[in-house]
């Protein structure tokens, strides 16, 4: 059974549709890349399967059960977001933000207990932030910054992943960094993870399968290879790209179309 299942999703604001009957599954241990141009919906799309918006039509799955069954501390329980670092409040420490991870399992006094302390730090241990416990968020680095949200999403201790746009504003030392951790979690905790992205390249090199989302449909899904196409991406994005083949690693690249 996969872990997360979009059956025939469809979302509005207001009148207007932004996403229209966007169907795709991730099983666990796998890592879903999910690109498209600017305003195809990609946001948008995440934002539904967190339940911060309404489903106008459609269904989302999470482990066989619907989304709109749960209650916000059940979903909390199941699914975690790891926004763009920008939505850290900075006054926190690095310590007390990835403690916030913790929230759905606190009891009704809101006490957190040594279980939640180690699960905290054990999640610190893994993305390489426990240096960086009793620092200002405020005083971090883009790069700090989004592996302590990494932190507190692990801490949250749930099967499912959603990432948007981890990468944005990072150098590529912090972009190849953040991204290698998110693939090894996913692999040794059989994590399944949806992740925006716009380098086509990182996605070829991190993501299992893809999602090509254009004007909020799918138009493509399935391997990096049967996506990352010249003429799949020329189309979706309106320029003209080819796609080479790295052959260290067997990756393809995508690259801008050379004009005669």
């Amino acid at each position: 059974m996969p872990m997360l299942q979009v059956d025939s999703l469809s979302v509005s604001y207001g009148e207007r549709a932004v996403l229209h009957e966007v169907s795709f599954s991730v099983a666990p241990g796998e890592v879903l890349g999910l690109i498209g141009p600017n305003g195809a919906g990609k946001s948008t799309l995440i934002r539904a399967l967190s339940g911060v918006l309404p489903v106008r039509a459609g269904q989302v799955l999470v482990e066989g059960r619907s989304l709109r069954g749960m209650g916000a501390p059940d979903l909390a329980r199941h699914l975690a977001v790891v926004p763009q670092a920008r939505s850290l409040p900075p006054a926190f420490t690095a310590w007390e933000t990835v403690l916030l991870g913790r929230t759905p399992y606190l009891n009704w006094l809101g006490q957190v207990s040594p279980r939640d302390e180690e699960i905290a730090r054990e999640a610190m241990r893994r993305t390489d932030t426990l240096a960086l416990a009793e620092r200002r968020v405020g005083e971090l680095s883009g790069g700090e910054q989004q592996r302590v949200l990494l932190a507190r999403a692990l801490a949250q201790s749930t099967p499912i992943l959603l990432l948007d746009e981890p990468t944005s504003n990072l150098d590529l030392q912090y972009q190849l960094s953040l991204l290698e951790q998110v693939r090894r979690l996913a692999k040794q905790d059989e994590l399944s993870v949806v992740m925006v992205l716009h380098d086509l390249n990182l996605v070829a090199r991190y993501c299992d399968q893809v999602a090509l989302l254009v004007e909020g449909r799918i138009v493509r899904h399935g391997t990096v290879d049967a996506v990352l196409t010249a003429g799949v991406l020329s189309q979706a994005y309106h320029v003209p790209l080819e796609v080479l083949r790295d052959t260290p690693s067997g990756y393809p690249v995508v690259l801008p179309a050379i004009l005669q």
